[in-house]
């Protein structure tokens, strides 16, 4: 599998963490396709081979919106891999359209329902180009325009976001809710308007994803160390969390198969 990142433009920095492809090159073989856990932030794919298939949904569009809060997607194998895709950072994607991001959660989305005839367009333009630097240059431009577009956005949230992905406890929310000046009930919704989640939920998620992403990068097995460095409890907490997004345990899940195939990777 032919594995490329590419950093976003300085712009573009602080919504984006990366672009990035895969494309198994023609070889035969099935690919074995990773289990994709809830999440905090949205990403974009957009396949020039077959599109996903996923075991709740069946076969998604070639382009496609993955954002859900709520449960993992399981990608079933498939032998014709190849796409680009834009990993978004948490709640960044506000910065691109005008849809509430909670109207996205839960639902795969194509380009042509978020940003009608233009969202189309792109999308044709980047499948009918075949090198991977074309295909990323015409994203650079898209969304660089619909940033430009999207100027009224209160950069405060932003503050408020990033260090809330870093942090946990409700204590924290509390502190940003009179940071802002607010009460915590008007925080909370005026969160959600700007995630798509609540500050709780996004809290727990960002802890979960800062655990397991270790994890599957280094292949190991030994979770209870990791999960107390990333203040769970003790092992029970992070079993039930862990059941509760990825629908088996962590003993199950952290096996060979998912070591080598998943969607995290080191920074860019």
């Amino acid at each position: 599998m032919n594995i490329s990142f590419f950093s976003p433009s300085t712009e573009l920095k602080p919504y984006i963490d990366r672009y990035w492809s895969w494309d198994n090159n023609g070889e035969q073989n099935e690919v074995y396709m990773p289990v994709i856990p809830p999440a905090t932030g949205i990403e974009l794919f957009i396949h020039h081979k077959d599109p996903f298939v996923i075991d709740h949904k069946g076969k998604l569009s070639p382009d496609v919106l993955f954002f859900s809060s709520l449960t993992s997607s399981a990608i079933l194998p498939s032998q014709n891999v190849g796409f680009v895709a834009v990993r978004f950072r948490a709640g960044m994607f506000r910065h691109f359209t005008d849809i509430p991001l909670a109207e996205l959660n839960g639902h795969f989305i194509n380009m042509q329902n978020i940003w009608g005839h233009q969202g189309k367009e792109v999308f044709e333009k980047i499948s009918n180009c075949v090198p991977l630097s074309d295909k990323i240059c015409i994203l650079e431009k898209f969304l660089t325009n619909r940033l430009a577009m999207n100027n009224n956005i209160n950069p405060l949230w932003d503050h408020v976001i990033n260090e809330l992905y870093k942090s946990e406890g409700d204590i924290v929310s509390a502190r940003f809710s009179k940071y802002l000046n607010i009460s915590y009930r008007h925080f909370r919704r005026k969160f959600i308007e700007q995630t798509g989640i609540a500050p709780k939920q996004f809290q727990q998620l960002s802890r979960f994803h800062a655990t397991i992403k270790p994890l599957l990068l280094t292949g190991n097995k030994k979770y209870l160390t990791v999960a107390l460095d990333n203040s769970y409890f003790d092992q029970n907490h992070f079993i039930k969390e862990f059941k509760q997004y990825m629908q088996v345990t962590p003993s199950v899940f952290l096996q060979e198969k998912n070591f080598r195939s998943h969607f995290y990777y080191p920074r860019v």
